[in-house]
């Protein structure tokens, strides 16, 4: 061996720093891999645990007083009667989380989102503390990967933003927001799975895709910043974003993209999932709220 390290010592040391390099990422595989198994086995522990299901075969109530919950009733009952399958869309719609468990883990809470037939199903987070604050924190508190599904504290905690951004990991195992880019081009998948389900503690919004299309990492609500020396500024949601934030993703002019012919007014609340597809870009699937059903 001395021999050969004399004659050959660059090749020797390359040979030991190639080895120590191969030991040293499959040691960090294995972590990485075990870390994410343990926190997405919380996650569909919880889902199994922590969901109330209710079924309710009363129709949607359109006598109340509240001409807003009428309206939705309303639109909740033409939609049931729109779709192939509308004791499927019914339980759905008449089953949720049990909130009180997943606060329990963790309150900065604020939802839930399930798109039926994926492996999209976790609860929403929001920090007061930082707006990325979940971008590498798990449910239980943890630093790490996968992170959560979460939207940034610019946005209201009660989805009712025109615009309403929920950003999540591109998880190599399709778990987290890893699944949207199955959207892509894909017009069978969008048809089977284009309703998006988000869950809250006293209602449960439904909203059906209308975009999917990669953008740049440029900020949807970058209209809405300032810079002010030296440090961004927000300065607030517009009623418009949901025009504007639509515009801008069709003006990124890929030619593989969806859109909905149908085009959004100031009257629309957009929902907009966003996870990261390399080379800075990202991959975007946005749904329009059709109705709000109150429990």
């Amino acid at each position: 061996m001395k021999k050969l390290f004399k004659k050959y010592p660059a090749l020797i040391i390359f040979i030991i720093l190639a080895l120590l390099l191969t030991v040293g990422f499959g040691g960090y595989e294995i972590v990485y891999h075990s870390l994410n198994n343990k926190q997405q086995a919380m996650y569909e522990n919880l889902n199994e645990t922590a969901w109330i299901t209710d079924f309710s075969e009363d129709e949607p109530n359109e006598s109340t007083e509240d001409p807003s919950i009428a309206e939705n009733e309303a639109k909740m009952k033409a939609f049931l009667e729109s779709v192939e399958d509308p004791e499927f869309y019914k339980k759905q719609l008449n089953s949720r989380p049990n909130f009180d468990q997943y606060l329990a883990v963790n309150d900065d809470v604020i939802g839930f989102i399930l798109i039926p037939d994926t492996k999209i199903e976790y609860p929403v987070l929001q920090s007061d503390a930082r707006r990325d604050y979940y971008l590498k924190r798990n449910l239980d508190g943890s630093t790490g990967y996968p992170g959560c599904i979460y939207s940034e504290n610019m946005n209201s905690k009660e989805f009712d933003d025109p615009v309403t951004i929920l950003y999540g990991h591109n998880m190599k195992n399709g778990t987290m927001f890893g699944q949207l880019h199955k959207y892509y081009n894909n017009e069978e998948f969008l048809q089977s799975h284009k309703y998006i389900f988000i869950y809250q503690p006293d209602a449960v919004r439904l909203y059906e895709i209308v975009a999917v299309t990669p953008y740049s990492d440029l900020h949807l609500f970058a209209d809405n910043m300032k810079v002010n020396g030296g440090n961004v500024m927000f300065t607030g949601i517009k009623n418009d974003d949901q025009i504007r934030v639509m515009n801008h993703l069709k003006e990124y002019g890929d030619a593989k993209a969806y859109f909905s012919e149908e085009e959004l007014t100031e009257q629309d609340n957009l929902l907009v999932l966003s996870t990261c597809s390399g080379n800075r870009a990202r991959t975007i699937v946005a749904g329009k709220l059709l109705f709000t059903h109150k429990y």
